[in-house]
């Protein structure tokens, strides 16, 4: 772990960055100094600072502006916002990675805490880091084995087939939601008249939606609490890890596209590629639907499942932002709630 040892001081005022320059050295670390943001980025492009303390009022470019370039271009520099008005820093700011807020005027001591809240941010900070990156080995570990797993199946035995005792072998409770998926959408497509031109499309979309989570990691899929914005990110890779394997296979990879596309949102709002309307394979937005209302109503590791009349609600509630009011529509009639 790579310890705190470099403190940037941005600030105006000449004195108050001396002073602080000089507290830094007392603490044993390397003092650097900027009376701009634009002077701060300039330091930082020559030389790397663990830690950033930043004035907010300065001329040009405040130091909220300077915190979120940091976040952006400096994500591993902790930050330490400096200000002698409190009502200056809004909401966003508490959404800003900041380790500290000192107000003005402060003693050494409190600076001295200041500092070590940046150590114990960039600690954890890096921590994370190093985290993510493990995950990420085993992601890609685990989906280049299912591939292999496919390749070397047994004669006989379809992909489909493959594939599916993969999956249920590794995450039995996502392949159960995925069936019941499969069976709500053929009834969506049989309620819009579409059953014999979307059956099999619906068939294999449904069942092999989420097939990409088979490479996600066990301390994701089982974690006990909502995961980590840094976590998610690397779960929200599920969907293209899903089409790469659909891809490798000879039968499959048709479906592909409907899994790529199946955390897409009716207005464009979804990922990965911010699809919208009819731009979104009508096949994925009833799957989209239905694998909504069965998520929200079954039991999860870090929740309980509501129940059918707060689950249509809140599919009532995301029409028509994240789903197609039209597949809403038919899907409440095969619910009987119309």
């Amino acid at each position: 772990m790579t310890p705190l040892s470099s403190v940037l001081i941005v600030d105006d005022e000449p004195a108050v960055r001396e002073l602080m320059a000089r507290w830094v050295t007392s603490l044993g670390l390397r003092p650097k100094t900027a009376a701009s943001a634009d002077e701060a980025l300039e330091a930082l492009r020559e030389q790397h600072c663990d830690l950033a303390v930043i004035d907010v009022m300065m001329p040009g470019h405040d130091g909220l502006w300077l915190a979120t370039q940091l976040q952006r271009d400096h994500p591993h520099t902790a930050v330490v916002i400096a200000t002698a008005y409190t009502e200056l820093i809004d909401a966003d700011a508490e959404q800003r990675p900041i380790a500290d807020m000192l107000v003005k005027p402060f003693q050494r001591d409190r600076f001295a805490l200041a500092v070590d809240r940046g150590r114990q941010w960039r600690k954890e900070t890096l921590e994370e880091v190093q985290w993510h990156a493990r995950l990420s080995i085993e992601v890609a570990d685990r989906a280049e084995h299912v591939i292999a797993a496919i390749a070397r199946r047994a004669p006989g035995v379809s992909e489909a087939q493959a594939l599916n005792v993969l999956a249920v072998e590794r995450m039995p409770e996502t392949m159960a939601h995925s069936e019941r998926v499969c069976r709500y959408a053929q009834s969506v497509a049989r309620e819009l008249g579409l059953e014999q031109e979307l059956g099999m499309t619906l068939e294999l979309g449904g069942r092999f939606h989420d097939i990409g989570k088979v490479a996600m990691p066990e301390a994701l899929l089982t974690k006990p609490s909502p995961l980590t914005p840094g976590e998610l990110g690397i779960m929200r890779r599920h969907v293209a890890l899903g089409a790469e394997i659909l891809e490798a296979t000879d039968t499959l990879a048709w479906v592909a596209p409907l899994v790529m596309t199946s955390h897409e949102w009716f207005n464009g709002g979804g990922y990965p590629n911010r699809l919208a309307g009819s731009s979104i394979p009508l096949a994925t937005r009833i799957i989209t639907v239905v694998d909504a209302y069965d998520a929200m109503t079954q039991d999860r590791s870090y929740r309980m499942g509501t129940n059918a009349q707060n689950a249509v609600a809140e599919l009532l509630r995301c029409t028509p932002t994240q789903f197609d009011p039209e597949v809403v529509t038919a899907f409440l009639g095969v619910l009987g709630t119309h």
